[in-house]
């Protein structure tokens, strides 16, 4: 439909070329009157033609050029939700944001714009074009000859363009990265009083974008004057030349006017189109950032066909070993732990033992290099991982909240609708309702950013809640309650005692005090189960446990003291 448009209009705007050639001789050698005045009314008449139909062109072109980039957008934001973690790992957050936003909306500013003009100038340009060479088609040749000049510098000029146009996309997403992480973490920079050096850094960054910019502006804008020039040198010499011919009364005024205005009205779609192929490199560098993502293959996971509705049995790592696939060193060496239903097991060691690598290994963020662990006696892999999921709960150290209520923050991640009464309760178990009550809002109360109106122990708690609601069978507590104070900690840990009661947990800790009541303690050390027991069997043993222990009552005792000192 766009096409058929951009034919009509093309074929409107052509159209007062045939006329004038017919009509000249006709108008002022015969002294038609009648003519001359039929001829302006026509003109008016087809010109309004013209500007309906383009209005309805841009419509159409525009409409679908949007749908376009909207589904293409989606497609790039679904993909890089199914790529592996390590490829967050190696991208930061304001780059990915910048591909998806800047990238995509400068091809599509790209496509809409040049869509619209390649097909109306390639169709008014080829109208021309058989119609200069119809009236002399030897004229033609001698105008036209000089424009395959152009195409070496042309190629030379697009070439630069995609350069400094990816270049540019790369600055501007440092620039979205910068800006992110320094608001991300506005406390930690006023704090440290590094506000000059985050508007130093913000500011070499938009200098640089504007270094390249001037550049890209310098390649794209001296297409137009080059081939205009071309056009003039082009055009007086037929002038000169075919009005020698109409002198020597070789041919006629009108078809030596005629050629004249239809050479001048196809110079004007020459040079768009030129300058339409340097704005599709800025295009190309954008697509070429974007579809560099979309060539990266998806999170290989071997899909099972087996549904897991609960746990039944429990757990079991059987001689797991696990590194990561851009390191060479393991983190975990040969693991063998057997978990029985509802039983809790606490994981201690220093970091970077594996601690959290273990876990993640249930949820299959990862698959391990080595060895299986099984549920109720299936290797994990056998499971769709879907289901997996659903029977795993998980609260973490940092604390990720949405810009959101504190209500849906909770009901995030129940999959099902939840009932009123099952978010309450929910929350009064996690102890929300304890600062909710003081709130105007109460549970209506948006958070902010990261949950930035909250304080660390009201967002753990809400996390908590959250992971209580899921009701999942399986839960892993990654230093759940390392941000709560004293008071809310007391409140939480008996919350979570009731909570794990009927689930298999695993609950990792740096504060031994906090696990003293699990079932069993297993210490990690360089990726290797090195002693398990009960919290009074290892501190029997005179291990690397009791070790930790003693560290730690040392560290309160000593942190006590400087307090009592500095009363």
């Amino acid at each position: 439909m766009a096409i058929f448009f951009s034919v009509i209009v093309g074929a409107i705007s052509t159209s007062p070329v045939p006329i004038i050639q017919k009509t000249f001789d006709k108008i002022f050698v015969e002294k038609d009157y009648f003519m001359l005045k039929v001829i302006p009314l026509a003109l008016i008449a087809l010109y309004i033609v013209k500007a309906i139909l383009t209005y309805a062109q841009n419509l159409i072109i525009f409409g679908i050029s949007w749908e376009l980039v909207v589904k293409f957008r989606g497609k790039l934001f679904a993909h890089i939700h199914a790529l592996p973690l390590e490829f967050f790992e190696d991208n930061e957050t304001g780059q990915l944001m910048s591909r998806i936003n800047n990238d995509v909306a400068i091809m599509q500013s790209t496509v809409t714009r040049m869509m619209k003009e390649i097909l109306q100038n390639s169709v008014m340009m080829i109208g021309l074009l058989i119609w200069v060479f119809y009236l002399k088609w030897d004229w033609a040749v001698m105008a036209l000859i000089i424009f395959p000049i152009t195409i070496i510098p042309v190629s030379n000029i697009a070439r630069k363009l995609r350069h400094f146009s990816k270049k540019g996309q790369e600055i501007l997403g440092n620039i979205n990265a910068t800006i992110l992480e320094s608001f991300s973490g506005i406390k930690i920079v006023r704090s440290f009083g590094m506000e000059p050096r985050e508007i130093e850094k913000f500011r070499l960054h938009n200098e640089s974008y504007l270094k390249v910019m001037k550049k890209n502006v310098k390649y794209v804008e001296i297409t137009s004057p080059f081939l205009e020039v071309l056009g003039v040198i082009s055009a007086a010499f037929i002038l000169w030349y075919g009005g020698n011919q109409v002198l020597n009364e070789e041919i006629s005024q009108g078809t030596f006017l005629a050629f004249i205005v239809a050479l001048f009205m196809m110079y004007a779609p020459i040079r768009i189109l030129f300058k339409a192929y340097t704005n599709i490199q800025t295009a190309l560098a954008g697509a070429e950032r974007v579809f560099a993502i979309l060539d990266q293959d998806a999170e290989k996971m071997q899909e099972g066909q087996v549904e897991l509705q609960d746990v039944k049995d429990g757990i079991e790592f059987k001689n797991v070993s696990f590194r990561y696939p851009s390191r060479s060193t393991m983190i975990l060496n040969d693991i063998n732990l057997s978990v029985k239903k509802s039983e809790i097991i606490a994981i201690v060691g220093m970091s970077g033992a594996g601690k959290t690598t273990l876990v993640d290994l249930l949820f299959r963020f990862f698959d391990a290099t080595s060895g299986t662990i099984l549920i109720d006696g299936k290797i994990i892999q056998d499971y769709k991982l879907d289901s997996l999921r659903k029977q795993l709960a998980l609260v973490t150290q940092e604390t990720f909240l949405f810009n959101d209520t504190i209500w849906n923050n909770i009901s995030f991640g129940c999959e099902r609708k939840s009932t009123y009464d099952e978010i309450m309760e929910a929350a009064k178990a996690a102890h929300v309702d304890y600062f909710v009550s003081t709130l105007d809002d109460g549970y209506e109360t948006l958070i902010g950013e990261r949950g930035v109106k909250l304080s660390g122990g009201q967002r753990q708690r809400i996390a908590i809640a959250r992971a209580i609601l899921r009701n999942a069978p399986i839960l892993v507590l990654d230093e759940a309650t390392s941000a709560l104070d004293s008071e809310s900690e007391k409140l939480v840990q008996d919350a979570l005692h009731n909570l794990m009661e009927h689930r298999t947990s695993f609950v990792i800790a740096h504060r031994l005090s906090t696990i003293k009541h699990a079932n069993r303690i297993i210490v990690l050390d360089k990726g290797q189960i090195v002693e398990s027991g009960t919290h009074e069997s290892l501190l029997a043993s005179s291990g690397l446990y009791q070790k930790y222990y003693e560290m730690q009552i040392i560290d309160v005792e000593d942190n006590s003291k400087g307090i009592e000192d500095s009363n």
